[in-house]
């Protein structure tokens, strides 16, 4: 019986004003949803919005090479990868309304999971797919004037590579620190109860 009681005191002299009630709980996970919901419907309507601009240059646009409708076809491949992983993510964000802590804990480690393999992988590729349509899309421009060649690819490559080497890395690493932040907090808040 003695347990009980040390069980008990400690219960009784557990300091619980640092932990949200549930109703801040529920706030949380409310201000996480929507800001998801915004910012992926966001990136998904500009990510329509320039693929639909794409299209009336494609159209609009008589290109006398091959290397520029490649080119084309590669930033609109690009544009429906884009589109794609975040309507699917918008998916998976309006599918989240009323979780317990536990579920919405799986959820977010679902989400880094997901925003690894986005990183590692689709990222990659439709990376890839924009570079190479931007550098055989430009090459009809500037194909004639040696000079102009140089520098336009020459540009576009150093943006390239700072996008690539510097952006992208650390765009990654900000979003996995806040969301790590996030998942801590609601880590930490779940365990206490």
């Amino acid at each position: 019986m003695d347990n009980l009681s040390d069980i008990k005191k400690i219960w009784l002299t557990t300091n619980t004003s640092l932990l949200p009630n549930t109703n801040e709980m529920l706030l949380l996970i409310k201000s996480y949803r929507k800001k998801m919901l915004a910012k992926k419907t966001a990136v998904v309507i500009t990510g329509l919005i320039l693929a639909v601009l794409m299209c009336m240059v494609v159209v609009s646009y008589h290109s006398t090479m091959l290397a520029t409708r490649v080119g084309e076809i590669c930033m609109l491949v690009a544009c429906a990868m884009l589109i794609a992983s975040n309507i699917n993510s918008l998916w998976r964000a309006y599918k989240l309304k009323s979780f317990t802590n536990k579920e919405f804990i799986e959820y977010l480690e679902q989400g880094q999971a997901g925003r690894i393999r986005y990183y590692k992988k689709t990222q990659v590729i439709a990376f890839a797919f924009v570079s190479i349509g931007l550098l055989l899309y430009l090459y009809e421009g500037v194909y004639k004037n040696t000079v102009l060649c140089i520098v336009s690819y020459s540009l576009l490559v150093i943006w390239l590579l700072i996008n690539w080497f510097i952006i992208r890395p650390k765009a990654y690493k900000r979003q996995t620190k806040k969301y790590n932040d996030t998942l801590k907090k609601i880590e930490t808040i779940s365990k206490q109860f």
